[in-house]
Parts: structure tokens; sequence; C-alpha cells
């Protein structure tokens, strides 16, 4: 006579005092693991200057503020300090440099 403990892990519903144990030797959630697919990967440099709205467009900041500004108007320096929103065609490379935004 077969020990429960051996008990063959086919079926969906075993009972709660059978121990699972798989023929491979490795765990059930191991094997699940393994033949989910690939994660994509978010590029660094896009996360670091765009970031996502919630209406799918992308938000960055203007260059031009950060040094050598003694010469410019006031005008054109506090513009450069406001945000600034990607074009469509932007928008399009940005979904796929991030996919998780």
């Amino acid at each position: 006579m077969k020990s429960k403990a051996f008990a063959s892990v086919s079926g969906p519903a075993l009972s709660s005092n059978v121990a699972a144990v798989p023929s491979t030797g490795t765990s059930i959630l191991c094997n699940a693991v393994r033949h989910m697919s690939y994660k994509l990967k978010t590029n660094s440099a896009a996360k670091k200057r765009f970031v996502a709205l919630p209406s799918g467009k992308f938000k960055h900041w203007r260059s031009g503020k950060r040094h050598i500004n003694t010469g410019m108007d006031r005008g054109r320096l506090n513009k450069a300090g406001l945000a600034a929103y990607a074009t469509p065609r932007q928008s399009k490379h940005l979904r796929r440099l991030m996919p998780y935004a």
C-alpha cells in the first residue's frame, strides 16, 4: 500500500493533509516563475528626465537654467524654469522606453 506522503500531484484537488511533492524535486512555485514571460526594462535615462502623467502625456523640464545665466533675459530665464510636455512623436517613443509608466 502506498503512503499518502508520496501521492501524485496531478490534480488540483489535493487534500490538506497530503504533502505536495513534485517528481522533479523543485517546488511548484519555482516552475510557475520559470515559465513567465520576460520583464521589459525601463530606460534609465528616460525615467530620470520624464514623468508619465495619468492622461498619457509625458512631462519634462527645460534645459538652460543651471549655469552661465548672467547674460540671459529675465523672461528667458524664467521660461527655462517651467515644465514642458513631450510632443506626440516623442510620446510614442517614450512609451517604448518606459513600458510600465
